[in-house]
């Protein structure tokens, strides 16, 4: 009960520290986070190239669930 999505820029650190090092088992698509953009949008962090958006809450991405940060 102690797992959660990660935020926007924990996103962004996992990114950084792992997938750009090819580590972490992290695949080169959409991962959404945990911050909220509106009602109707999240904030999603794209694996490819490190980018941000914010895309429709009722669309299908990936999610990480982690335990600490």
């Amino acid at each position: 009960d102690d797992w959660f999505l990660p935020s926007k820029d924990e996103l962004n650190l996992m990114y950084v520290n792992l997938k750009a090092k090819g580590l972490g088992g992290l695949l080169s698509n959409y991962y959404w986070s945990a911050t909220e953009f509106n009602n109707a949008n999240a904030r999603e962090q794209r694996f490819s190239f490190g980018s941000q958006s914010s895309y429709d809450k009722l669309s299908t991405n990936n999610v990480r669930a982690v335990r600490a940060f």
